[in-house]
């Protein structure tokens, strides 16, 4: 039998098996293709991610501060990672100050800032409703001068119970939030140690008629809360108090 024969006889035997190889290659070529295509697009894709410019800040900056032009720099984040209301341009923060405490690196958007007028920068600090009342104090009623704007104090007076006529030193408030001091938002750049001070508090309505009211009727005596403090309101201290011994 020639071969010419034999390989005839081979293929008509084996015909339906190498259309199996031959559809199985072409299956397989065509998946690697396939896998080729998608991860060049995939890396394609990575090398070709869509960003935009945003503002942040290169270092962190306090609630109701002005915002310097120097203190921020423009980086560029992927679209989909830049928050909605997000500044892109340094001129956007001309005369804008924080409404909150801002990190640096994260991006600055828009509800984090606000465009003050000189007149009501005080005003934006205020809670909704409270009020902003001014109380002059010599150095020795206010901490020897080294009261802060941020700081909170507790007020001290001394009043004459109805009926009686031995006066009570009485802790009248306590926690007042300190907004100003002297007509400054931050603090002075100057020592003021020993210097008397015209501080800006922030209060209720109804605890300012009170403020007033002991300013009128006597003396009143700062003094300076620890951070978060929460000490205990003592009870007024009298001349009794003071007579009996101190266990």
């Amino acid at each position: 039998m020639s071969g010419t024969t034999r390989i005839r006889q081979f293929l008509a035997v084996n015909r339906w098996l190498l259309v199996a190889v031959i559809l199985c290659a072409g299956a397989v070529y065509i998946s690697f293709n396939y896998a080729t295509q998608y991860m060049q697009q995939q890396a394609q894709q990575k090398r070709t991610v869509a960003t935009a410019p945003v503002l942040v800040l290169t270092t962190a900056t306090s609630a109701f501060q002005p915002i310097v032009p120097g203190d921020v720099t423009i980086r560029r984040y992927p679209t989909t990672l830049v928050p909605p209301g997000a500044l892109s341009s340094v001129a956007s923060l001309t005369g804008a100050w924080t409404t909150e405490a801002l990190g640096p690196g994260v991006p600055i958007v828009g509800s984090e800032i606000f465009y003050p007028k000189t007149s009501n920068v005080i005003a934006a600090r205020i809670n909704p409703h409270d009020m902003a009342v001014d109380l002059p104090l010599g150095s020795s009623d206010a901490v020897d001068g080294m009261i802060n704007p941020g700081d909170h104090i507790s007020l001290f007076t001394q009043i004459t119970p109805t009926g009686s006529s031995n006066p009570v030193v009485e802790d009248f408030m306590n926690n007042i939030p300190v907004l100003a001091v002297n007509g400054s938002l931050t603090p002075s750049a100057t020592p003021t140690t020993g210097q008397g001070l015209t501080l800006i508090l922030a209060l209720p309505p109804e605890r300012i008629a009170a403020l007033i009211f002991a300013e009128s009727h006597g003396t009143l005596i700062a003094a300076l809360d620890a951070p978060h403090s929460h000490a205990a309101i003592p009870v007024p201290y009298s001349q009794k108090t003071y007579l009996t011994p101190i266990p």
